[in-house]
């Protein structure tokens, strides 16, 4: 539900930041964000979760806006460093949230990390509304803003480029969400793991994720380019995959775990940045929302899809993601070659 919300709003969102500005889109849905949490933690009945959650999803299609405001403030030979940054950072909240949710969910209660959720949303809502200067300069005022414009996604796809890494954005993050929800369940079953446990796994997986993005793509990106770095991904994704849905033991497990945080955080930032890359400076918003769409609605399917798979064979989501990668890797080698040379 929180995805496919996600999904439908996130071009709405895009849109609106390109007419009106960043900076109150940006603020409006971080407060939307802080408010679902803040349900979450009052909820008592299923349909009030789904609300938030409904809430959150609106809040959450935000992400295309920050990545347009990246691609507002940068040089286009900058874009590909700063959005692997922006991943780096959004890691880093995979590797606090994890420990202090485990934490305070071990020791305390199952709701309390709904609510320190809340409490760093509020803020952060209102660090955007004191601190953030606004990059749109010239907002189009002009601007329909439309739930969904079919016509428009079919433009801006239109292009060969375009069109596969929306189509390779997509397909990361379903193979990623197949995964998701299920790895609690995973790791219960095979080594008796609780939510502490799988805070610190979590972790693990985001501290790999942003030390990766903060440091080695800027390194990477001196020696070779974002096509042969997107890759090289999937095929540390793959390996990661196939790793987990095979593990027996702990140490395959967290090898798994780290090849797979490679392997996403390879992925997924050098494609938004080519993404970038590849739209009018004017339609920043719109383009950076709708990539954010198709990365919801791969993970509207992958949940839905992976926990049926779950219910029989509890690996084999890791076992199929990892085929599936590797199919996506094969396919997309002609067209990231056909890239380099439109690029170039």
């Amino acid at each position: 539900v929180y995805s496919l919300f996600q999904f439908l709003f996130g071009p709405v969102l895009g849109r609106l930041s390109d007419k009106y500005g960043r900076k109150p889109v940006l603020f409006v849905s971080a407060m939307l964000n802080a408010l679902s949490y803040l349900i979450i933690f009052l909820s008592q009945d299923l349909w009030v979760l789904f609300v938030a959650r409904i809430l959150g999803g609106i809040g959450g299609s935000n992400i295309g806006v920050a990545q347009a405001y990246i691609a507002d403030v940068s040089k286009s030979h900058e874009r590909t460093k700063l959005m692997a940054l922006f991943g780096a950072f959004f890691s880093m909240g995979f590797v606090i949230g994890p420990l202090i949710g485990g934490f305070f969910s071990a020791k305390f209660s199952i709701h309390a990390p709904f609510l320190i959720t809340f409490v760093f949303s509020f803020v952060n809502s209102l660090a955007i509304l004191a601190f953030l200067k606004e990059s749109v300069h010239s907002p189009k005022k002009h601007l329909k803003i439309q739930f969904f414009n079919l016509k428009l996604t079919k433009e801006i796809m239109q292009p060969k480029n375009m069109g596969f890494l929306m189509i390779l954005f997509f397909l990361i993050n379903f193979s990623f969400s197949l995964t998701q929800g299920v790895f609690p369940i995973f790791s219960n079953k095979l080594f008796s793991w609780e939510e502490e446990e799988n805070g610190y796994y979590f972790a693990m997986i985001g501290a790999v994720s942003f030390l990766n993005q903060a440091f080695g793509i800027r390194w990477l990106l001196k020696r070779t380019s974002e096509t042969f770095l997107i890759r090289v991904g999937l095929v540390a994704f793959t390996i990661g995959y196939i790793v987990i849905g095979l593990s027996s033991s702990v140490y395959q497990i967290l090898l798994g775990g780290i090849l797979f945080a490679i392997g996403f955080s390879l992925t997924n930032p050098n494609t938004q940045s080519l993404i970038s890359l590849e739209s009018k400076e004017d339609e920043q918003g719109v383009v950076m929302g709708i990539s954010q769409s198709f990365a919801s609605l791969g993970r509207v399917v992958g949940p839905v899809i992976g926990g049926f798979i779950a219910t029989y064979y509890v690996n084999m989501p890791y076992i199929l993601s990892g085929i599936m990668l590797f199919m996506v890797f094969a396919w997309s080698r002609g067209y990231l070659k056909s890239y380099v040379k439109t690029r170039s």
